[in-house]
């Protein structure tokens, strides 16, 4: 029996437990205490708001206006939140370089890969209902899918995939010759499965190998137990009981682009487009649209702190990664770049820009820096709950 270990998309960064993910690209290769409550007592309201008007983050704004300079970088935001409160909440820069609209709090970005981490709450909140086994095998006539996708008999490689491999990025598939989730923009989910269960090898003796497809596939099983469209589950299931209202799966063109919706950028002029993708079709690896506010906002149920209520116990969130003290997600796509980080237990940090570098880890790490540098070295941040406004 497959035994389950977290990918080296979720490795260690550091000896610090963080872990990392960046691995969307479009090419045919590979694709990335207690709750402080502020009372304000009759007399006083004037005396706070000068307190707080001392707490400038003027040196750490011009250091990500900077860094946007630097990279060409359109528009972005930054979310902080410290014990779970969000204290610091920034838009910077345009939605919509040509028609000079700003980016706003409301703003929503593609997030790419910090899909995943949605996706994997999601069917570990499937388990803890005790609508899933992770351990589960997925295709064949005992399988969750049965023998809905692809053309039976099914190879042995394929019987033997269970939820936790999918999770684990150990299913035995490979990404050889290609990526199957960047082909054809007009291939529909039962082609691509058509594709991986007929045509694509699987190691005899599966390790890590980091895979879309994979993820694509824990969708359809969201599909199947939670008995509506994996969009809908996560929204109604996880997302709305966080209080996220406005996530959503993204479209794939200009013209399919959602209100309050950014506009993105290539990297360089002429390079792969970023609507020459179905992000739609990406939906469970890497499809969702969110605010830092939003992803921040997610953050905090699932950080396994008491301030505000997980949406899971502490016991199904003690795998890997959220069980780490430390640990970041990052999500790349042409035009997107994003980061989700729990920082240590008292931070959590989000942030989400309409541009990426071509070397993607590049602008990845840069804007890390510049929060990581004002997290860990500022002593004073607000009394504030923006989550509250």
């Amino acid at each position: 029996m497959k035994h389950f270990a977290l990918s080296v998309c979720f490795v260690l960064l550091s000896s610090c437990s963080k872990t990392s993910e960046t691995q969307d690209t479009p090419t045919t290769q590979t694709e990335n205490p207690g709750k402080t409550t502020d009372t304000v007592t009759e007399g006083t309201e004037e005396e706070t708001e000068t307190e707080e008007a001392t707490i400038s983050f003027a040196d750490f704004e011009s250091k990500i206006t900077s860094f946007m300079t630097s990279y060409d970088v359109p528009g972005l935001q930054v979310a902080v939140t410290k014990d779970e409160q969000l204290v610091y909440l920034k838009s910077f820069g345009f939605a919509d370089v040509e028609n000079q609209i700003p980016v706003t709090d409301n703003s929503l970005f593609r997030i790419a890969s910090i899909s995943k981490p949605i996706t994997f709450i999601s069917i570990l909140k499937l388990n803890d209902d005790g609508q899933l086994s992770v351990g589960a095998d997925v295709f064949g006539e005992s399988g969750i899918l049965g023998t809905e996708y692809g053309t039976p008999p099914y190879s042995q490689g394929v019987l033997d995939i269970t939820v936790n491999d999918l999770l684990g990025h150990r299913s035995g598939w490979t990404n050889d010759p290609y990526d199957i989730m960047f082909d054809d923009p007009s291939l529909s989910f039962d082609d691509l499965f058509k594709e991986m269960i007929d045509n694509r090898q699987i190691n005899d003796t599966p390790s890590y190998y980091y895979l879309n497809f994979g993820y694509s596939v824990l969708g359809r099983v969201i599909e199947k137990v939670g008995n509506q469209t994996y969009e809908a589950y996560v929204q109604e299931s996880i997302l709305e009981p966080m209080g996220i209202t406005e996530m959503k799966i993204g479209g794939n063109t200009l013209e399919e682009k959602f209100e309050n919706e950014v506009v993105y950028y290539p990297s360089t002029e002429g390079s792969f487009s970023p609507y020459n993708m179905n992000v739609t079709r990406m939906d469970a690896h890497g499809g969702w649209i969110a605010s830092a506010k939003d992803l921040a906002k997610f953050i905090v149920h699932i950080d396994r702190k008491p301030n505000v209520p997980d949406i899971l116990p502490a016991n199904k969130l003690n795998r890997p990664y959220f069980s780490y003290g430390n640990w970041v997600h990052t999500g790349s796509l042409p035009g997107t770049s994003a980061v989700m980080s729990r920082h240590n237990d008292t931070f959590n940090y989000t942030v989400v820009l309409n541009k990426r570098s071509t070397n993607y880890e590049t602008i990845l790490n840069s804007i890390q820096s510049v929060i990581i540098n004002e997290i860990d070295t500022r002593t004073e941040w607000p009394a504030v709950d923006l989550f509250d406004e």
